[in-house]
């Protein structure tokens, strides 16, 4: 009999998908390990494989639609099964339900509900609620305003206080999925919703004497990816929950721009300057074992190995591919992993091994012209590395002399919950020791 193809985690952190494509139409046939579709997770879009060989009978989940994890995205059996039970067992395992058609899709048959059985209610009418739109109003170019979709009709059973948070936030509680008992929507499916940045109906009336001039100066709502929305999410809570502190250093750089220089001679394609940075981190870090550390609520967890991301900047959001054990490798081969792992960010090929678990992060804008700037730590990590851009200025010397010199900032962001001000403070200062002659340190 047919069965249900369930979303399942395809990272660790994953606790829904949207599907970018699919890769086969109804009524298609496949075999086990052929990619069914494409599924964009949190941080990168990946193959769904068959798990078995068969038909793709039914799909549930259309492109662009989401799903969370251990829900049905279509139905998978032999050729010419039907899909008309979806309570039935399939292989043994109880079928999932398929999600429950819109009204106007239901059968004419269906007896309504007997009155007395419906739930008393008492928010305000759909109409003050939510208005419909009205009527077109003559001699007014309504091609020219943007539609909207309307939302299904109804006012969703929801408690009270999800009424009141969806007003403080702007969801539409006709375009949220309850998950509460018989379908109610809850504070929680509100939040969700929010977070998942799930588009509010505003239906407006054009007005009278409105032209295609006053519609293009209205503000344009863009809706986010996935991707953008996760991003959103953990650097909040990571900002508001770890307390952050700061530590500067400016260094002169000509001995670091001389090494690389030195180090690119003869090359094709020449070393990364992030590539010498995560170098010289791993050699600071493993005499400084302390920053190396996850803060995990009530504990701290020290790291064995070291990892260091580096923040990649994607269309639609930041990635951080992992080098990993950087310490045990030398330049050449961090530098070579590490544009590896960049081109597959950049074609979203990245599996989750490959951009999590990183216990320390390195972030550049220096490209950008941006003198220095303070980063977010990337959680559960406890450290991050800013570096602004090369500048030239005047500096002072060891004897008063006034120079042009190359200089360059560091600033260290750290989790004061799990590492100290003086222990950034040493770290900071080998870093930039080590930088300031970093061919001791690759040698």
């Amino acid at each position: 009999m047919a069965e249900s193809l369930l979303m399942i985690a395809l990272s660790p952190t994953m606790t829904e998908g949207s599907i970018a494509r699919w890769k086969l139409k109804e009524n298609d046939a496949f075999v086990s390990g052929d990619p069914l579709c494409e599924v964009e997770t949190d941080k990168a879009s990946m193959d769904y494989e068959a798990p078995k060989s068969g038909v793709l009978l039914k799909i549930l989940v259309p492109e662009g639609g989401k799903a969370t994890v251990g829900q049905p995205i279509a139905f998978i059996g032999k050729a010419g099964e039907r899909v008309d039970d979806p309570t039935a067992e399939a292989g043994g395992k109880k079928t999932v339900p398929v999600p429950e058609a819109p009204e106007s899709e239901r059968p004419a048959s269906k007896s309504p509900e007997p009155p007395g059985t419906q739930e008393t209610r008492s928010e305000p009418a759909e109409s003050d609620a939510f208005p419909r739109e009205s009527p077109k109003s003559p001699g007014v170019d309504h091609e020219a305003f943007p539609q909207v979709p309307v939302a299904p009709a109804g006012y969703p059973r929801s408690s009270p206080l999800a009424r009141k948070i969806a007003l403080e936030l702007g969801v539409d509680l006709r375009l949220v999925r309850g998950r509460g008992p018989e379908g109610r929507v809850t504070e929680k499916d509100v939040r969700a919703a929010a977070l998942s940045f799930l588009p509010r109906v505003e239906v407006r009336a054009a007005d009278s004497g409105a032209d295609a001039a006053s519609a293009r100066r209205r503000p344009e709502a863009k809706q986010t990816g996935r991707k953008r929305a996760i991003i959103a999410k953990r650097l909040s809570e990571s900002f508001f929950s770890a307390p952050h502190y700061y530590l500067r250093r400016e260094i002169r750089a000509e001995r670091l721009l001389e090494a690389r220089a030195e180090l690119n001679q003869g090359r094709d394609k020449p070393i990364s300057l992030n590539a010498l940075l995560m170098k010289l981190a791993a050699s600071v870090l493993a005499k400084h074992p302390e920053m190396n550390v996850y803060w995990r609520g009530e504990s701290i967890e020290e790291r064995r190995v070291v990892d260091i991301g580096l923040a990649v900047s994607l269309p639609d959001g930041l990635i951080t591919p992992v080098v990993r054990d950087c310490d045990k490798k030398g330049l050449e081969e961090i530098d070579r992993e590490l544009s590896a792992l960049i081109d597959k960010a950049k074609s979203k090929g990245l599996n989750p091994e490959e951009y999590e678990g990183a216990g320390f992060t390195i972030t550049n804008l220096g490209s950008f012209g941006v003198d220095e700037f303070t980063a977010i730590i990337n959680p559960p990590g406890s450290a991050i590395l800013a570096v602004g851009a090369i500048n030239k200025k005047p500096v002072v010397g060891e004897n008063d002399e006034i120079t042009v010199a190359r200089t360059l900032v560091f600033t260290l962001g750290c989790d004061h919950r799990s590492i100290d001000g003086v222990t950034g403070a040493a770290f900071l200062a080998d870093f930039a020791k080590a930088a300031t002659n970093p061919i001791r340190v690759i040698l």
